[in-house]
C-alpha cells in the first residue's frame, strides 16, 4: 500500500511538497510556542486550554468511530467490511496520535 503514495505525476508531488511545507510551518509555530508559552496564541490561559481539550475531546470521539467501523468485521467476521476495516483502523491511529500531540502541547 505503501508503494501507491510514492507514485504519481508533478500535480501530485507539488501537493505533497505543499503540504510539507505547511507541516513544517506548523511545526516551527509549535517550536515558538513551546519556548514562548500559550501566551503567543493572544488568548486567556483557560480560551488556549479549552480549546485543546475541545479538540482532544473531538478526537477521542472520531478515535471510537473509527473502532466502531472496525467492530463488525473482527467480532462478527463480517466480511462485507473488509475493505473499509483498513480504512478505519488508520482512522483510529490517526485520531489517537492527535490526541495525543494535543495533550503533549497543552502541557508544553
Amino acid at each position: 500500500m505503501l508503494e501507491l503514495a510514492i507514485k504519481g505525476g508533478k500535480k501530485y508531488y507539488g501537493w505533497m511538497t505543499f503540504l510539507l511545507v505547511v507541516i513544517g510551518i506548523g511545526f516551527l509555530i509549535y517550536l515558538k510556542q513551546l519556548d514562548f508559552g500559550l501566551g503567543i496564541t493572544g488568548l486567556s490561559r483557560d480560551t488556549s486550554w479549552g480549546f485543546y481539550i475541545a479538540n482532544f475531546t473531538f478526537l477521542v470521539g472520531v478515535a471510537a468511530g473509527g473502532v466502531m467501523v472496525v467492530l463488525p468485521y473482527y467480532l462478527h467476521d463480517y466480511k462485507v467490511y473488509g475493505r473499509v476495516t483498513i480504512l478505519g483502523e488508520f482512522l483510529a491511529i490517526a485520531a489517537v496520535v492527535m490526541c495525543l500531540l494535543f495533550i503533549i502541547v497543552d502541557l508544553g
